[in-house]
């Protein structure tokens, strides 16, 4: 009996010793485009999703796997769900970063039954040139290096990784953006008034930065200009518009509030 006592006493020495939010540094080596954010969350996602037990193998090998296995088949439609739910996810995110008015700071994946008691939050932290991505092109910078330095620093991490090896039972996976915008009506992310992440659920904050030792050699300006004549030619105008809309990024976080995604992921299990 005394030594379950002072088993439970450790314990819970070690839990109260437990940080609850981890930083973790993405040291980038180039701009990050709109299109490589999204690829970078996405993968994310479903790194996430197998790690964490929500769907039986790998994402790219259930892909491959699925393609032997009938239309009517349980895990199939299962698949094809999460597939579905996954794409338009991506979609939609993707399209945050076009409109007008609108400028996302924070992106947060959340795992558990609610929003409201997660079990797992990994936030990711967009830096303001991401707002600029129209001045980038994918075919100039591809989402690649990101992501291997995004998945280079996760791997790194020991607290994450130690967060990744405990198992979940199969639950929901929310994606959420904390953004100010303009826009009165949102179709796929839904504005929640007065909402914020919970404090004691294990967090890893996702720092994305830009390495100012590199100089970034690109013509995507002037392709831009050539191939894409319906953007706005950037000027000395448009950055400074840029540098107003950065400082007011840091000078008014009031403004933001988060916005959660219509859609919820769901885990599943591989059925016999």
């Amino acid at each position: 009996m005394l030594l379950g006592y002072i088993r439970g006493e450790r314990r819970n020495m070690f839990s109260k010793s437990k940080k609850v939010e981890t930083e973790i540094n993405v040291l980038l080596d180039e701009p990050l485009t709109d299109e490589s954010c999204t690829k970078m969350v996405i993968e994310l996602v479903k790194y996430i999703l197998y790690q964490k037990q929500q769907i039986p193998i790998a994402y790219d090998a259930l892909a491959q796997f699925q393609t032997s296995v009938k239309a009517t088949d349980k895990n199939t439609i299962a698949f094809k769900t999460l597939t579905n739910t996954l794409k338009s996810v991506s979609d939609n995110l993707f399209s945050q970063f076009f409109l007008e008015g609108c400028d996302v700071k924070e992106i947060a994946i959340l795992v558990g039954a609610t929003v409201v008691s997660p079990k797992l939050c990994v936030k990711i932290e967009l830096p303001s040139y991401v707002l600029n991505s129209k001045q980038h092109k994918e075919y100039q910078h591809s989402s690649r290096k990101p992501l291997v330095k995004l998945m280079r620093s996760m791997l790194e991490c020991d607290e994450f990784q130690e967060a990744m090896n405990i198992p979940l039972s199969i639950t929901n996976t929310f994606i959420m953006l904390k953004k100010r915008d303009s826009n009165p009506v949102s179709d796929f992310f839904v504005p929640k008034s007065q909402y914020a992440l919970p404090t004691q659920t294990i967090t890893f904050n996702i720092r994305l930065c830009q390495n100012n030792q590199v100089d970034i050699q690109c013509t995507c300006r002037t392709l831009v200009k050539v191939y894409h004549d319906s953007y706005k030619i950037h000027t000395t105008k448009d950055n400074d518009e840029d540098n107003v809309q950065y400082i007011q990024r840091s000078s008014s976080p009031s403004s933001y509030r988060w916005y959660q995604s219509k859609q919820i992921i769901k885990g599943f299990k591989y059925h016999l």
